[in-house]
């Protein structure tokens, strides 16, 4: 079964503020047989990790109480200090921080093999369901065990700005002590550089104040006014409804994703600083139950499903995961 869920929103600010893709720069395209301009707002991989967000606790490192129940495979160290799961690592169940590493068990053997083996026994649906059924809903790829293995996204989802029009804007950073930056000795500070010798990051000398972000720093931006702003939503359990899932499994697949579009939904979307999209609420999720009715369904999906589930906690040695901070002048893609 598809269901295309489409919602409108408002903008809480009047301009919305895209993303700004490496080597790309905004996202955007001139349609002729509509003549308007739309602008991508987030992809649909930005919206798998909105729609985890939105389920973790980061403070506990587990699913928010109304999923309690669901399995998710997590890492922690020997000494006891969590390092991730499946719902916040990339590729979730497909990550290489499982099936790349040697210290990773299941089934008393390497992760990947074990997991490999499930696959070929129970079917990569069967097999996938058992440890994370989020590596279902929002797709996970397993080129770490073999290429032909992935399961595509069952929810995805996109936002756009229709019939938008380019305001670039700008700005300053005001530095309080020196507007040049001249009146401190740059020799204190330091920038990092990539040393490709050793492969590694080496410290090197501040040449001019900028290089430290010192004095008044002139900077441009480039933010949007649209005509609308619109969410659509694609919930496709065709693949899950051909594979050997049980029934109750199909069920909880697909109750899952509709609760998910309704929770992330149910209030204001923070896509980023400056992009902040209200749900008009006349337009809103028609073909989806309410939100408390979805959540008493899952609930109940979760428990009828208890008997497939195995939560598995992997342990890694204390010292293959350092918890340092990043240093300065390092950066994280979307």
């Amino acid at each position: 079964m598809l269901n295309v869920i489409t919602v409108e929103f408002d903008s809480a600010l009047p301009t919305v503020k895209p993303p700004t893709f490496l080597d790309v720069g905004v996202s955007q395209a001139y349609l002729p047989w509509e003549q308007r301009l739309d602008v991508l707002l987030h992809t649909p991989q930005a919206t798998a990790n909105l729609i985890e967000e939105s389920i973790w606790d980061a403070v506990n490192h587990t699913l928010i109480p109304e999923l309690e129940g669901l399995p998710f495979v997590e890492i922690y160290t020997e000494s006891g200090q969590y390092v991730a799961s499946t719902i916040d690592l990339p590729h979730r169940l497909g990550t290489g921080y499982l099936l790349k590493n040697k210290h990773a068990r299941l089934d008393d053997q390497r992760f990947r093999e074990a997991l490999r083996q499930r696959i070929r026994d129970q079917g990569i649906y069967k097999a996938v369901f058992t440890l994370c059924p989020m590596s279902i809903v929002l797709g996970s790829f397993y080129t770490h065990i073999a290429g032909i293995y992935r399961i595509p996204r069952v929810l995805s989802g996109e936002f756009v700005a229709e019939n938008a029009v380019s305001m670039p804007t700008g700005g300053a950073v005001h530095d309080p002590v020196s507007a040049r930056g001249r009146g401190v000795k740059t020799e204190h500070m330091f920038a990092i550089e990539k040393d490709k010798k050793k492969g590694g990051e080496k410290d090197k000398a501040i040449q001019k104040p900028s290089e430290a972000g010192l004095g008044n720093i002139v900077y441009v931006r480039e933010s949007f006014k649209a005509e609308r702003y619109i969410g659509r939503f694609v919930i496709d359990t065709r693949l899950v409804d051909k594979s050997n899932l049980d029934a109750k499994a199909k069920h909880l697949i697909q109750i899952l994703s509709e609760y998910l579009v309704r929770r992330l939904l149910s209030d204001a979307v923070t896509l980023r600083t400056e992009c902040y999209l209200i749900p008009k609420a006349e337009k809103l999720l028609k073909p989806l139950a309410e939100l408390n009715t979805l959540e008493q369904q899952v609930k109940e999906a979760i428990g009828e499903c208890s008997d497939l589930f195995s939560k598995v906690r992997v342990v890694v040695p204390n010292d293959q995961v350092q918890f340092a901070e990043e240093e300065d002048g390092t950066s994280a893609t979307e």
